[in-house]
């Protein structure tokens, strides 16, 4: 007997992400994200620290917890290129997937930079704390328009103004990119790394809101702060709600009642605590068996709700043809 209740929760579910998002969201991009790709976690570089930094902790169960420490500050050079050379090594195994075009895995991403960008100004902007390439490398090899504030070119420097209002796909990476190098005491952009070049990331730990304060980081702050403020939604993606740079002017605008819609592997308890001053939210998880569990809240609803829906809508791929 078919359960025509289920479908009906289902439909209004459909119907809520459509709504909540009718008008191009802010899309915020997290760690989560791209795991699933083969891109290391905080505990995959955890563990890396662990067996190749002298003297690092190997008890310790949280990064950003144990990099804050002030034992690791002469360290840091060092603690960053092991997390560069680990996130690269993932990055160019994604490169060589996309150049061989045999997977579909990376549907989810071109669909939603092509689902977005589809309405006038033709404009989709992602804040993301990520350091990999994983969406510079779909969006150039769909063609689809967009920048990180350089120009892709050989030793470009950072220019605020390449971030535009109108058919392009706008990349905010606030704690920087695998592709940022400090070259005589500018950040420039290299596609590779060359010899000892001071890499320019943002590392885990206390001493990254000292950083933060530097250019470009500091204009990059500073629109991820202006794109939230003038958000109409969101859409997370695979984002923890750990960074502070972002969670309390994304948890502000929570409160004033705008709309998130988060998707994600398994949602962190740090999400469902930020989710505790929002009025309207729908948060997809993975569940057993193909099966994606869903806590959802409206403008109408005074507790929060769940429910498990047939069907990995949990992935980005599957998520998108919802839209």
């Amino acid at each position: 007997m078919k359960d025509n209740r289920n479908d009906d929760i289902k439909e209004y579910l459909f119907t809520l992400v459509q709504h909540f998002l009718k008008s191009p969201p802010l899309v915020i991009w997290g760690s989560g994200a791209t795991i699933p790709f083969g891109i290391p976690s905080m505990n995959d570089l955890n563990e890396s620290l662990k067996e190749q930094i002298e003297d690092f902790d190997d008890s310790n169960n949280n990064l950003e917890e144990e990099l804050g420490k002030d034992k690791y500050i002469d360290k840091m050079p060092e603690i960053k290129k092991v997390i560069w050379d680990q996130i690269n090594e993932a990055d160019t195994l994604v490169l060589k997937r996309i150049i061989k075009n045999d997977s579909n895995d990376f549907e989810g991403i071109k669909s939603l930079a092509k689902k977005f960008i589809e309405p006038h100004p033709q404009v989709v902007n992602i804040i993301t704390t990520n350091y990999d390439r994983i969406l510079e490398h779909i969006m150039s090899y769909q063609n689809i328009n967009f920048t990180d504030g350089f120009e892709g070119r050989m030793l470009s420097k950072f220019n605020l103004d390449h971030f535009k209002d109108e058919k392009v796909v706008n990349l905010i990476k606030v704690h920087g990119s695998l592709d940022w190098f400090d070259i005589n005491g500018e950040i420039r952009y290299l596609s590779n790394h060359q010899g000892d070049t001071p890499l320019k990331i943002i590392a885990p730990g206390k001493n990254k809101y000292e950083e933060a304060y530097a250019s470009p980081y500091r204009e990059l702050i500073q629109k991820a702060d202006s794109l939230i403020e003038d958000a109409a939604s969101f859409l997370v993606v695979g984002f923890g709600f750990n960074d502070e740079h972002l969670t309390p002017k994304i948890r502000a605008k929570m409160k004033q009642g705008i709309p998130v819609v988060l998707i994600t592997k398994e949602i962190t308890e740090n999400s469902f605590k930020e989710m505790e001053g929002a009025d309207k939210y729908i948060l997809f998880e993975e569940a057993v068996d193909n099966k994606t569990k869903v806590f959802y809240k409206d403008s109408n609803s005074t507790e929060p709700q769940n429910v498990i829906l047939e069907g990995d809508f949990w992935q980005l791929s599957k998520f998108m043809e919802i839209l």
